[in-house]
């Protein structure tokens, strides 16, 4: 008698994080059956991270949990770079390009308890807790884990690809033998999470004081948290005392008996993992980058990698594509993330000197800046955060006017009125998939002489848009826009390229 197979998944996850629980949900709405095995006893307690931006916000509507999700967020907030009495910036954006606001904050464990939660939707996805990867082996076909369950006895499972979302450190990308490179510093912060917190304003504050950098974070639910650099020669446990602390919060202006929940020294990073994939296994999330927390953008990174990775993993399991799609993860995600690194670490810079001479020539520059409008405004409506386009990928990029000021880049999304009358966000008439758009006036026109049988036999949703959208740098109406399940831009074309695209298109699917 043969021994019985070990249970297989089309796709097992390591870690339920952030990353892993939004892999689990969007892998889920495509139908994926899915695994989620996760070595603690339960979501973490922590509230690790705290700022979420419009993209993260924009996934979340992705995975159908936008409302569940902002009922318990800090929405809109503004960020303020003080040094001394002077203001170096103040940010605060009034674009919604993607339909959300640029910078909110909420409560780390409600947020996965929300994703968590999500999962029930799916009878595909499950998640086991308390169960350890101990070690896995890659075939051509798949990928074997011996797993450690809650009794200690040593499980096999198998699985078509392995997503590590298991943290900074990794256990999954050590095996890989992968190693986090570029440029990497450290600096400790003392962190601190207060409740019942008196200040109403929803006001990120950024001290640049050479002296002593800090910040201070509003969150939900009238809580916020604070963060000092430690300087050279302090010790960890004189500035975890309750004594140090209030007199820390006192001297940036806040309360003077605050109710502190949380403190710890934290150690804030910047790298990068030489390469997120290695055959059937791909790296996700802080397992895939790090960085330091200035621009908030930590879990916002990991949320974009399971954005761009799980429709690509879709399209193949499905048969709608090569596995070579899932190569453009890395080429897209690692460039993508880099720039986001080097994004924080310049944040840093302005935060952190701890030299009089170099606060005093970076609020000179300020100063100056603040003084030409265009440059205010850019300042302003943080503009200067790296902009999400791909360069390199799955697209097709030609050499026309159009192709080059639209291909790579992220669709906006701004609310739009359904030919019923009802107001809506563009992402909920688009659809999970693919979607092909047109600027036309009359719906009923506007695909009627298209042809492009290839793009309807992948499922691509038709939508003809009457008037222009906001922030769109080209409202043509001659032109097609193809954009893919996580809204960034494949091509455009005209009605006379439509039959060779859509050619280029499968091609590029099956290479």
């Amino acid at each position: 008698m043969s021994a019985p197979s070990p249970p297989y998944f089309s796709i097992i996850i390591v870690g339920a994080g952030p990353t892993g629980l939004t892999l689990g949900n969007l892998l889920g709405i495509f139908g994926i059956d899915v695994l989620i095995l996760e070595r603690n006893a339960g979501l973490s307690d922590l509230p690790r991270a705290i700022s979420i931006d419009d993209e993260g916000l924009r996934i979340c509507q992705a995975m159908d949990l936008s409302h569940a999700v902002i009922e318990n967020m800090l929405l809109d907030i503004d960020a303020h770079y003080i040094s001394g009495k002077h203001y170096l910036s103040k940010v605060s954006p009034t674009s919604k390009r993607n339909g959300y606001p640029l910078i909110s904050t909420f409560h780390q464990p409600e947020f996965e308890a929300a994703l968590l939660h999500g999962l029930k939707r799916f009878p595909c996805v499950s998640i086991q807790f308390r169960h350890t990867v101990e070690t896995f082996e890659q075939s051509g076909t798949g990928v074997t884990l011996s797993v450690r369950t809650p009794d200690g006895i040593l499980k096999t499972f198998t699985c078509a690809y392995l997503l590590a979302c298991d943290g900074a450190k990794s256990g999954t990308r050590r095996q890989l033998g992968i190693t986090m490179r570029g440029s990497t510093f450290s600096q400790k912060w003392l962190v601190i999470d207060t409740i019942n917190d008196t200040d109403p304003s929803a006001v990120a504050i950024f001290f640049c004081n050479p002296n002593r950098p800090a910040v201070t974070i509003p969150a939900p639910h009238a809580s916020r948290r604070w963060e000092f650099m430690l300087l050279p020669g302090e010790r960890e446990e004189d500035l975890l005392r309750d004594e140090k602390i209030r007199a820390l919060i006192q001297q940036v202006g806040g309360s003077r008996n605050p109710q502190i929940i949380r403190r710890y020294i934290y150690t804030f990073h910047a790298a990068l993992a030489q390469t997120f994939s290695k055959g059937r296994v791909f790296l996700l999330g802080d397992a895939a980058h790090l960085m330091p927390p200035f621009g908030g953008q930590g879990m916002n990174c990991g949320l974009r990698d399971a954005r761009n990775l799980s429709w690509k993993l879709q399209m193949v399991l499905q048969g709608q594509a090569s596995p070579a799609l899932l190569n453009t993860y890395n080429q897209e995600c690692h460039q993508h993330a880099a720039q986001l690194i080097w994004f924080s670490k310049f944040l840093g810079t302005i935060i952190m000197p701890t030299s009089k001479f170099l606060a005093l020539l970076r609020d000179s520059i300020f100063l100056a800046l603040n003084a030409i409008p265009a440059i205010r405004e850019y300042l302003t409506e943080a503009r200067i955060k790296p902009q999400p386009r791909y360069k390199k990928g799955f697209m097709h990029f030609d050499n026309s006017r159009e192709s080059k000021a639209l291909t790579g880049m992220m669709l906006p999304q701004p609310e739009v009125k359904t030919s019923q009358g009802k107001k809506t966000l563009l992402d909920n008439i688009l659809g999970p998939g693919l979607a092909l758009l047109r600027f036309h006036h009359n719906p009923e026109e506007a695909f009627a002489f298209l042809n492009a049988d290839i793009l309807q036999r992948l499922g691509v949703r038709f939508v003809s848009i009457e008037n222009e959208l906001d922030s769109f740098p080209l409202n043509q109406r001659d032109l097609f826009v193809l954009v893919r399940p996580d809204r960034y831009i494949y091509g455009v074309f005209s009605e006379e390229q439509a039959s060779a695209f859509a050619l280029t298109f499968q091609q590029d699917l099956h290479a």
